[in-house]
């Protein structure tokens, strides 16, 4: 994903000069502390080298990436084909995620409801994106901006809770997660409040296989590790979530995983 590379570089170069600008304006209000504090000099220096020239390297890099390819929108649509999909976050001060085709290819997105207003714009502050103090409601939407579905994320301190909605809003099931825990696990309810699956981590990885009562694999969640893992789209994010689904799942139940 070319963009994410040329996005991580220019808020690179921002935060740069933002640090020297920040840092000129404290030393001429407080020259008479800072102005021959030449160890502070330095580091607050170093820091911006750093930051100026990591944006270069990354732009380097964003550059030798071919450009996206535009997707067919009229395939990846609100019946949402996937089987096979990756998590990725953006770079944005807003939470935006895509989820992206093993060549990095943008296929979906997710991001904060605009009708939330003030909402959506504290959840610039990650206290607030999964539901504390208040709900909040995500869009699962296509690149042309149609709705696939919304889940709203309601933080119970002790769990939180995931209601999931189709494009109708009808509710579809809700997943209820402990706020804190040692490994990734999930039990999905049905609209009428009845258990349909449970999911655990194997490991303190996160890695999770999801089987139904027969044993017949349904979905499987990877971290960090997965088959794409080394193509340049993935690199730069230090994590990165694959998630496969089986060929025959219904169209809830893949919104659902």
């Amino acid at each position: 994903m070319r963009h994410i590379y040329e996005r991580s570089a220019k808020y690179a170069k921002l935060g740069s000069i933002l640090t020297l600008g920040v840092y000129i304006v404290l030393v001429i209000i407080f020259r008479d502390m800072l102005l021959y504090d030449y160890e502070t000099h330095f580091l607050i220096g170093f820091t911006v080298f750093i930051l100026f020239s990591t944006s270069f390297v990354i732009q380097n890099a964003a550059d030798k990436l071919q450009d996206e390819q535009q997707v067919d929108s009229e395939y990846y649509s609100a019946e949402f084909p996937l089987n096979e999909l990756n998590f990725q976050r953006d770079v944005s001060i807003i939470p935006m995620t895509y989820l992206v085709s093993g060549r990095g290819e943008r296929l979906y997105k997710i991001e904060p409801d605009e009708k939330h207003g003030i909402k959506r714009m504290l959840t610039a502050i990650s206290l607030f994106q999964k539901g504390m103090l208040f709900p909040i409601t995500y869009n699962l939407s296509t690149i042309d901006n149609h709705i696939v579905s919304q889940f709203t994320f309601i933080n119970k301190l002790k769990f939180i809770q995931i209601k999931i909605y189709d494009h109708t809003k009808k509710h579809i099931s809700t997943v209820v997660m402990p706020s804190f825990s040692v490994k990734n696990r999930a039990i999905i309810f049905n609209a009428i409040n009845e258990k349909m699956l449970q999911m655990e981590a194997k490991s303190m990885y996160g890695d999770i296989d999801i089987d139904d009562s027969n044993g017949k694999r349904l979905a499987k969640y990877r971290f960090g590790i997965f088959p794409y893992a080394t193509h340049p789209a993935f690199e730069i994010q230090a994590v990165n979530v694959h998630v496969s689904l089986a060929h025959d799942l219904s169209h809830d139940q893949k919104i659902n995983f």
